[in-house]
């Protein structure tokens, strides 16, 4: 197996130069390769010459002339060895790293010197290598291999197409647009059924007839295919006049097949009730189909922005600014409002803007999954569909809604009406989205992963104040915040992270615009029941004895993990209401201590409230505050210690969780800790004193 991981640059000294500049010595290892590439073996060590050779660099080229000279003649060399011929399992992952040496170690200014009929071989080359591993990576899925050498030599050569299509200062705009479309368009085959795909057609073209297997261990596709998702996401930009109508004119077809499918299923179970003969492969492959597009579509029009403000990607502003003279405003807004109805049933449909097209498009699949739930169809439904629809809704709410023109030189007059601030669109969008939350965590509150995706997709409405202001206006809001804090069903039946995910999703939209006395009722509706209930439970009589019953021990867990949800909403404009709040209860947390020092699992969330206030809350503390919460921090600190004094771990197999207490307190000295190095308490009025 070519050892990837040993891809260690070359860089000799000038005294190699007479040595290694000759082209004879290349054209050897290249002949030499050609010899004995049929022996697994031997292929592995040439390769792993020719891949050192891909990264020379350093002081051996004299000038930038003997560096062309040098890289010409080593495609040259590629280019004679690998075309005609049918590249071995086992040269894969040794060609990828090859070409991906020679794209990242050569200066986009050598690599652009060389002959213009040889670099568009080398690109031409590059495309057929990405379409033909990409085939054989998803024939290595469908086969179920456990060495994946194609998959890692396409991830290889996705991430060199990324290298390149992001320098717009050596190529011009449109250069890479004709190779994105047939990489954009094999990987999307590769992902669909037939006959509009190849997904699960084994090496003859024949479907392969076996269920697949989802272990719950499995990472989800979003996260164990990010990287290639993200570089199939920037390639379909650079060719978006081709990707995004092909994205839009897939997903509207497959959304009536669904809706189809589904009245078929509904007519079927009307006519016999008991009829268990219902055959889902049709469904099955829907799911497949749409959990896929939904994806591509997700990475391509928004990027995963962790701590930065999301942007719209320019190539997406251009692309929709660039047609905006050919849209009519009213028909987008009217496909946009309308996703219970086929956008082709719409007058004047192919002149609505193509990226609200595209959003229109998934907004049908959650409006097919919505009218399937009214009618008690939800068995049919896939909870991976839901899954990807609330995650898209999430990444793009994120970059579009509410859409910050500020940011932009150019604002795309269509985004602008339809998603903007005071505007109709971005009202109606918000309802809908608040209305999607409500359902799935009615329906779906038994789908930790899925439910656990919609409060996400929550939080994302209310973290910022101009969103939030339009959350607080639904009627939905409001009861959402009086049920959850009266622990009512299914709320109640919510995991414990989904429940905290939801408690810090309520506080961030209590602090959106409201008149005093609306805001006082919102606080009285969300927070007054969860302190009243803490405290009616710890201060009974007989707590102690009562503590370990299944009832109290849930009352207690869900205060501990919504005390978390508060911490984690914490921002500069609020983390003094907060911290007030908060301080509260830890002192009461400090003597739960004391009462479940024998239930490990209590212990651990009671540490975690502390890790997480110190964590959100002590950079932004004045002096008297952090104080407080030293302090705290310091008695819980004490207590844990004279609980644990003496004591023995028993289960040595068992080691990480028996040892979540110990590095829950780690955390917590290097969250209070980090004071010292970001503070950002001293600006007068943010004084959190």
């Amino acid at each position: 197996m070519f050892e990837s991981s040993q891809n260690v640059l070359l860089k000799p000294t000038e005294s190699w130069r007479e040595t290694l500049l000759d082209s004879r010595v290349m054209e050897l290892f290249f002949t030499v390769h050609r010899k004995i590439r049929e022996d697994s073996d031997m292929a592995q060590d040439s390769l792993q010459c020719l891949a050192q050779l891909a990264s020379l660099h350093g002081p051996i080229f004299p000038d930038e002339g003997s560096q062309v000279d040098y890289l010409a003649h080593f495609i040259e060399g590629l280019l004679n060895t690998i075309n005609g011929i049918e590249i071995e399992d086992s040269e894969a992952v040794g060609i990828s790293s090859i070409i991906s040496n020679l794209i990242t170690v050569f200066p986009r200014n050598v690599l652009t010197a060389i002959p213009n009929e040889l670099f568009s071989s080398f690109v031409n080359c590059l495309t057929h290598l990405t379409c033909s591993f990409g085939r054989s990576a998803a024939l290595e899925e469908v086969l179920d291999k456990d060495d994946m050498v194609y998959m890692e030599a396409y991830d290889k050569l996705l991430e060199s197409w990324l290298t390149l299509v992001q320098d717009d200062k050596h190529f011009h705009k449109g250069f890479f647009t004709q190779h994105a479309v047939q990489v954009f368009n094999s990987y999307i085959q590769c992902h669909l059924a037939a006959p509009d795909g190849t997904r699960n057609l084994t090496a003859n073209g024949v479907a392969s007839r076996e269920e697949e297997e989802i272990s719950e261990l499995q990472e989800d596709d979003r996260d164990q295919f990010s990287d290639q998702l993200a570089s199939v996401g920037m390639l379909g930009r650079i060719a978006a006049e081709h990707c995004i109508p092909l994205l839009t004119s897939l997903l509207e077809e497959r959304v009536t097949r669904l809706h189809g499918q589904l009245q078929r299923h509904q007519q079927q179970l009307l006519a016999s009730p008991g009829s268990s003969t219902i055959d889902n492969k049709m469904l099955d492959d829907l799911y497949e189909d749409i959990h896929w597009l939904i994806l591509v579509t997700g990475y391509l029009l928004a990027d995963d922005t962790q701590g930065e403000t999301p942007l719209i990607p320019p190539e997406i502003m251009e692309y929709s600014i660039k047609h905006s003279s050919e849209v009519d405003i009213n028909t987008t807004l009217q496909i946009l409002g309308s996703p219970g109805e086929k956008a082709s049933s719409i007058p004047g449909y192919n002149r609505t803007d193509s990226v609200i097209r595209l959003l229109s498009a998934v907004l049908r699949v959650s409006e097919v999954e919505s009218r399937a739930i009214r009618a008690d169809l939800t068995h049919l439904l896939s909870p991976q569909m839901g899954k990807d629809i609330v995650w898209f809704l999430k990444r793009w709410a994120k970059t579009y809604l509410l859409v910050d023109e500020k940011l932009y030189d150019q604002i795309s007059l269509p985004f602008s009406t339809a998603f903007g601030a005071d505007t109709e669109g971005s009202q109606w969008i918000i309802g809908y989205l608040l209305q999607k939350v409500i359902s799935n965590l009615s329906v779906w509150s038994s789908e930790q992963d899925l439910a656990n995706d919609t409060v996400q997709l929550l939080v994302t409405l209310v973290e910022r104040r101009e969103r939030a202001n339009l959350v607080i206006q639904c009627e939905n809001w409001w009861n959402l915040a009086k049920q959850f804090a009266s622990r009512s069903p299914p709320l109640n039946f919510l995991s414990s992270p989904v429940q905290r995910t939801l408690m810090k999703a309520l506080v961030l939209g209590g602090f959106a615009h409201m008149d005093t006395e609306t805001k006082q009722q919102y606080w009285t509706e969300v927070l007054q029941p969860l302190q009243q209930r803490f405290l009616r439970v710890i201060n009974q009589e007989n707590f102690q004895q009562m503590c370990q019953q299944e009832e109290v021990k849930q009352e207690i867990t869900a205060t501990l993990e919504a005390l978390c949800g508060i911490a984690e909403a914490t921002q500069i404009d609020n983390v003094a209401i907060l911290f007030n709040f908060l301080m509260d209860f830890l002192t009461n947390c400090i003597g739960l201590m004391e009462v479940y020092k024998n239930t490990p699992e209590t212990v651990n969330l009671i540490i975690e409230v502390f890790v997480e206030v110190a964590h959100k809350q002590i950079c932004y503390l004045g002096e008297s505050k952090a104080m407080n919460l030293y302090e705290a921090c310091l008695t819980l600190l004490q207590v844990y210690s004279k609980n644990n004094l003496g004591r023995q771990r028993i289960d040595v197999t068992a080691e990480e969780e028996q040892y979540q207490d110990l590095l829950l307190i780690m955390e917590l000295l290097t969250n209070l800790l980090s004071k010292e190095f970001i503070d950002f308490s001293d600006t007068g009025k943010m004084q959190c004193n």
